[in-house]
């Protein structure tokens, strides 16, 4: 049996990125209705959307701008009031197959790029389905005790073992998400890491991807993965997507499962002004 591999076109593209918009407001809706970020919200601009959790909050940005048509530098000018009066650095996260007018605008508003991303893909179901490594396993976040088990691995995961307040608060935040299934690894016995599924429109967004340093390169991440994989598949989802710093041992494992670039995501920030 062969998989066809959907071509990295614009049609794609939008897929994906449409799919990040609403994963994105989730993030929104999981901090007003948890109440830990009550003043969340979000704003529908450019063909896409701004969240600004709280101010400077890691999770604000903006995703799927261009993606429809142009953008004109008003809708950037919106963007920028939106994230400056709550506080917060104007952040956009531009796919390549956006309309140019989106990177104009922003070039005219003093944003430059501070980051790049790989979106990775691969159809389901998933060909290479590789059995855990000894002494892992993966099971699903069921129970109010299992979210802050997966709370609490995320925010150490995500910080190299050394998680402020504010880390903590976040990956609370996430494991609250209702519209989302939350995994944690296993090695031998003791919880080593997280990842977690949110799926919208047929396709599977993988996110959430953390392991304690301790127990790094022992395969809690790729079995993570594969359980995602077939969980999605079982779900009806033709396609999966997941991120990665490019070139990163995480793209790497990534790449190892089946994922294949679709296009890298370029971020753009307002610099400061004078």
């Amino acid at each position: 049996m062969t998989h066809a591999y959907p071509l990295a076109d614009a049609a794609l593209a939008q897929r994906i990125e449409g799919v990040a918009t609403i994963d994105m407001a989730g993030y929104v809706d999981a901090g007003r209705v948890s109440g830990m970020y009550p003043d969340a919200t979000t704003l529908r601009v450019g063909g896409g959307v701004a969240a600004c959790i709280s101010p400077d909050n890691v999770v604000n940005g903006s995703v799927g701008l261009g993606m429809t048509g142009p953008v004109a530098v008003e809708e950037i000018d919106r963007l920028i009031e939106f994230f400056e009066t709550r506080g917060s650095v104007p952040i956009v996260e531009v796919c390549p197959l956006a309309d140019p007018t989106l990177t104009d605008a922003l070039a005219r508003r003093g944003f430059r790029v501070s980051a790049f991303e790989a979106e990775l893909y691969q159809p389901l179901p998933a060909l290479r389905q590789k059995r855990p490594s000894p002494g892992v396993r993966v099971r699903m976040a069921k129970t109010k005790a299992d979210r802050a088990t997966w709370a609490e691995l995320a925010a150490r995961g995500f910080s190299s073992d050394r998680p402020t307040e504010a880390d903590h608060l976040v990956s609370r935040t996430v494991s609250s998400r209702m519209d989302a299934l939350h995994f944690i690894g296993y090695l031998d016995g003791e919880p080593a890491g997280t990842g977690m599924l949110y799926i919208a429109e047929g396709l599977a967004r993988f996110g959430g991807d953390a392991t304690l340093p301790a127990m790094r390169g022992r395969g809690v991440q790729s079995a993570i993965l594969a359980a995602r994989l077939r969980m999605a598949a079982r779900a009806g989802c033709d396609l999966a997507v997941i991120g990665a710093s490019p070139g990163s041992t995480s793209q790497r494992n990534q790449e190892r499962a089946g994922f294949r670039v679709a296009y890298t995501r370029v971020t753009f920030v307002r610099a400061v002004q004078p």
